[in-house]
């Protein structure tokens, strides 16, 4: 399981359809950005130390420093406000759950992750304490 580089609003387009099948983990990264770095770490953390659980998911990452404008257009199209670091849940091209700076760590994506998994009933929108 590997983080894929979004360049592209076709990329982009074709991934959040994808979540009709198999939920998306967006991840909006700024590479001038000591939160961003410690972000990132974890992210690669929970996809290495959860492979029975992030192997559910696809990993999509954008650069928001080098793909600014694809950045700005993930904002509008998902209603949510531009953040860096930022982790969003898409399901069946909705957002179930977004996350920003410290909440983005390894043990709070397999909570979220499991919790999606195994709550079905709740896919709408996902509230983790």
């Amino acid at each position: 399981m590997s983080l894929m580089i979004i360049q592209s609003d076709e990329q982009l387009t074709q991934l959040i359809q994808q979540s009709d099948a198999r939920p998306l983990f967006l991840y909006k990264h700024s590479s001038r950005c000591g939160s961003s770095r410690v972000a990132h770490v974890a992210l690669n953390h929970f996809i290495s130390r959860y492979p029975d659980v992030s192997s559910r998911f696809t990993f999509g990452v954008i650069r928001v420093v080098e793909e600014k404008d694809l950045s700005d257009r993930v904002s509008l199209r998902l209603g949510i406000p531009h953040v860096s670091p930022q982790i969003i849940l898409i399901n069946q091209q909705r957002v179930v759950w977004h996350a920003s700076h410290q909440q983005i760590n390894s043990n709070q994506l397999c909570k979220v992750a499991l919790h999606f998994l195994h709550a079905p009933e709740t896919r709408g929108k996902i509230y983790i304490d």
